[in-house]
């Protein structure tokens, strides 16, 4: 079975600018070779702000100047919405489709704001208001 490499990216359940500024990123010094596979997951993400849409079509346009594909996957309910709203996924359906079953992820890429203090690992906390 011939298996290719993906740069999986699992959104965190908030994507707002600061999400999508690491995301941008990341991809830029993980997007080494030309063509590159990129797997989507939104199954996580309940909220998007504005500068989070910026950021996935930023990403969008980084993948499509490396003539590679990008596919979301597991798309959550109020991300789905969104993106309908918007008429973002029709954008991102005029990216070729590929088989994500035989792609490898090559690496995950974390986008949740994680602070570390000593050992332990502080995650930001939603805050009612």
């Amino acid at each position: 079975m011939n298996t290719q490499s993906a740069i999986m990216i699992k959104l965190p359940e908030t994507f707002t600018g600061k999400e999508a500024r690491n995301l941008g990123r990341q991809l830029r010094n993980k997007m080494t070779m030309e063509s590159p596979s990129i797997l989507v997951d939104l199954s996580r993400v309940r909220q998007i702000d504005l500068a989070g849409l910026e950021g996935l079509l930023d990403c969008m346009e980084m993948v499509a100047k490396h003539d590679g594909t990008l596919q979301l996957r597991k798309i959550s309910p109020e991300a789905a919405m969104l993106l309908e709203l918007t008429q973002m996924d029709r954008l991102f359906q005029k990216f070729p489709a590929f088989d994500a079953a035989n792609f490898a992820p090559e690496e995950e890429l974390a986008t949740e704001s994680k602070q570390i203090i000593g050992e332990k690992i502080i995650q930001p906390q939603p805050v009612a208001a």
